[in-house]
């Protein structure tokens, strides 16, 4: 039952990825450098395992991942030997969808790059309006789930379809891996950070009465019969408690990453030619089409026959064998890229977040990232998170991107006209919010400096803080300073792995080192915001005591998180909730009864819902509106939970 589950003292039963994890239990009150070596401590977690748990080295994971790319690799080469219209679908919630876009933008680069047709598709829950502004609540619609896979996939021979899903809980994604597993043409892969025991077990309202968990476990029958995949190494408990954007969002990057960078390694293996077309470059239309009339002379059964899920013993095997030595690389090729985040400019990161926190102090004041390319892409994703994590306000972190959407490459184009969070390009930070800036605020560039001379040159002459973090380009120097000089930023972090890639038995280093950099990007700026929203107090201990109430995994989690705290039964807390959700006083007869939807839709319009619930609980609050009025006055919303635990 879902008292049971959410239970105080009951941590075994709860997901793995709603547990608080032991090394950050004391995170909000320790210093940004204390911080860093935290999370640190806490990713580490992602490659050399979580207690007994198999984690992403396994050889049961490794083994996984290297078939799943070789069923890639056959469905990519059919389509360039046949014409085929084979596609790859990733679809998720949250960061899930925004980690899906991301990398569906890159996939489907390196293929039009080569002369090939790009093949891969996203889906994110809410559709592109949550790319920028995070909407919790279309998670829980598995039949928009499934007509949004419909649409998508109207035109396709096989497909690969990706649900992920890093708690195993998203009902969106558990209504398409439903409706996946009786398509005779849909291959589904399931990709989250529990054990499928652990799945979530909550009845979706809109799913017949199932829940995640029923529907994974078919799955689980579906794998031992070759028709699927599951991939689900346990990265451990989040940094910030149920903060998938961090270890989640960053494992979901490197998995689908190393299953498409193995894949196309080895459709280089079979098709020498498609190798040398550097980014930016493609093969002539001659070259592509010889090697086609050249593919047509290989024998059918290279290329998987009877859908991409059959596993065809006398090729699949031979492929996924020789993959496995290229997963591992790859797999330490990312550890090394999470570990430069965090070590190899410690003392600067640490800096960056030490202003970061003290600009969002102030009132009225603001962080900005700023960059190119994916860079900025990486800015966009990580203030979208903002809300629906710590409670912040859209203002509060926001990204810009050189290009705006034309740099996206998103399914509904510009939609700069939906409101002034969706303008993103650095014309609109110049027109919206250059003017505006104070010496409070703080704009940190990623990567690269951005091309716009004029933006700089009123960026130096300001009096906004400037910050930067960026990675030293492979073998070379860090990234030049041409524009603004070394003396205008407040704190400056440049990150290097200490080892690239071997080009010896790898073919895809050109890819994979961007993609590396990407990721020690997004740690080292998750850790940024995180150690930011920490020191202006909206963690307590490493609960996230300001989230959202916006669907109905956050509806139990923030019970949970008021029982942790208030030390009250599961039943009280409940309560407290709904009287904090609805700003009433005394029980309403049968209001407990009403489906969770309905109170999420209350919850959206109430603001620190959870905090008030605390209060309510613990009893240092008599009524809501008491409660209302602690909040507002204090001048910390850690210091005021702090008095009740």
């Amino acid at each position: 039952s879902t008292t049971t589950l959410y239970c105080r003292g009951v941590m075994d039963t709860l997901r793995i990825s709603e547990r608080s994890n032991k090394v950050t239990e004391n995170i909000d009150t320790a210093s940004p450098e204390d911080m860093l070596d935290m999370l640190k401590r806490s990713d580490d977690q992602m490659f050399e395992g979580w207690e007994d748990y198999p984690c992403v080295l396994s050889d049961c994971c490794v083994k996984t991942l290297a078939r799943v790319a070789d069923s890639a690799a056959d469905m990519l080469q059919d389509n360039i030997k046949n014409g085929s219209k084979n596609a790859f679908i990733f679809s998720g919630c949250g960061t899930s969808g925004r980690i899906a876009w991301l990398c569906t933008r890159t996939f489907n680069q390196w293929l039009t790059n080569r002369g090939i047709p790009p093949c891969f598709y996203y889906l994110i829950a809410g559709g592109d309006t949550t790319l920028i502004r995070s909407e919790e609540m279309p998670e829980d619609n598995p039949v928009q789930g499934v007509k949004d896979l419909q649409e998508i996939n109207r035109d396709n021979k096989y497909v690969m379809y990706f649900g992920i899903t890093c708690g195993l809980s998203a009902p969106y994604v558990a209504g398409q891996v439903d409706y996946a597993m009786k398509q005779e043409m849909i291959t589904p892969v399931v990709i989250g950070f529990n054990p499928v025991s652990l799945a979530r077990n909550v009845p979706i309202e809109t799913c017949e009465g199932k829940t995640c968990r029923e529907i994974f476990l078919c799955l689980e029958d579906e794998v031992k019969n070759n028709r699927g995949f599951i991939i689900n190494p346990i990265v451990g408990p989040e940094s910030i408690t149920g903060s998938t954007r961090m270890k989640g969002g960053s494992m979901t990057k490197i998995l689908l990453e190393t299953i498409f960078l193995t894949a196309l390694n080895q459709l280089i293996t079979r098709i020498p030619s498609i190798s040398a077309c550097p980014v930016g470059d493609r093969s002539t239309d001659g070259e592509i089409e010889n090697e086609k009339k050249r593919l047509k002379t290989l024998p059918n059964s290279v290329v998987t026959n009877g859908g991409p899920g059959v596993v065809q013993e006398a090729t699949t095997c031979q492929g996924a064998v020789r993959n496995e030595a290229t997963v591992r690389d790859l797999l330490d090729f990312y550890h090394r890229a999470t570990e430069a985040a965090y070590c190899s400019d410690s003392r600067s990161l640490a800096s960056v977040m030490r202003k970061a926190g003290e600009s969002l102090c102030k009132p009225d004041s603001h962080l900005y990232y700023i960059g190119q390319d994916s860079f900025g892409l990486i800015g966009l994703i990580d203030g979208s998170e903002m809300l629906s994590t710590f409670g912040a306000s859209l203002e509060d972190i926001r990204g810009f991107v050189e290009g705006g959407w034309s740099t996206c490459n998103n399914r509904s184009g510009d939609i700069s006209q939906r409101g002034h969070v969706f303008r993103i390009s650095t014309e609109h930070f110049e027109i919206d919010i250059l003017p505006n800036l104070t010496s409070s605020d703080l704009v940190i560039f990623l990567g690269p400096e951005i091309n716009s001379t004029h933006i700089l040159e009123s960026l130096v002459k300001s009096s906004v803080q400037l910050a930067r973090i960026a990675f030293a380009e492979p073998h070379s120097k860090p990234p030049p300073l041409s524009k603004i000089s070394r003396w205008r930023y407040c704190a400056e972090c440049v990150l290097k792995p200490t080892r690239w890639m071997s080009e010896d038995h790898f073919t895809m280093t050109h890819e994979a080192e961007p993609l590396a950099v990407e990721l020690g990007t997004k740690v080292a700026i998750n850790a940024v915001s995180t150690g930011a929203n920490v020191m202006i107090g909206r963690v307590y201990g490493n609960a996230m005591i300001n989230v959202t109430v916006a669907n109905n995994k956050l509806f139990y989690r923030s019970i949970n998180i008021v029982a942790q705290l208030s030390k009250r039964p599961v039943d009280v807390c409940h309560a407290a909730l709904l009287s904090s959700i609805y700003s009433m006083d005394t029980a309403v007869d049968g209001i407990e009864e009403r489906p969770v939807s309905e109170h999420i839709l209350t919850a959206l319009k109430v603001k620190m819902a959870v905090p008030k619930a605390i209060l309510l609980a613990s009893g240092r609050a008599k009524t809501a509106d008491d409660a209302h009025r602690m909040l507002q006055s204090a001048t910390s919303i850690r210091l005021l939970v702090q008095t009740v635990t």
